[in-house]
């Protein structure tokens, strides 16, 4: 009867800990980034908007990835980078480990990027 119990508080403990993992491994921020796009010698205004998902430290046990940035550029392009790398206060944006794509300032949000339909380079604001 002790061992059904011990197993019960050890299933329980062992839920909890995965719900905790699940729920609280990163951290997301949004951002409205106005600035330009840069394809073939044309320059066009553009704004887009980036989701930055910072993992938490002990996400490191299991990825070498410090984070993940979503891109939107409303009715054109929704890309995904799973490996970004922190580096005091910039993020590298990497579309795969060994091809950057670009780079974030968390100190002064800008945004530095190479998109689908060219470079973006522009200022970020918080919008969530």
């Amino acid at each position: 009867m002790k061992l059904i119990k011990y197993i019960g508080v050890l299933l329980f403990t062992v839920v909890i800990l995965f719900l905790f993992v699940a729920n609280f491994s990163s951290v997301s921020s949004s951002f409205e980034c106005v600035g330009k796009v840069t394809s073939k010698g044309n320059v066009e205004p553009k704004t887009i908007y980036i989701v930055i998902e910072e993992y938490r430290w002990w996400v490191g046990l299991w990825s070498d990835s410090d984070g993940m940035v979503k891109l939107e550029i409303p009715n054109e392009v929704f890309e995904v980078y799973l490996h970004v790398i922190e580096a005091g206060e910039q993020l590298r944006i990497y579309e795969s480990p060994n091809k950057i794509k670009g780079n974030f300032s968390k100190l002064s949000k800008v945004l530095a990027l190479q998109t689908p339909l060219g470079f973006f380079d522009g200022k970020c604001k918080v919008i969530k």
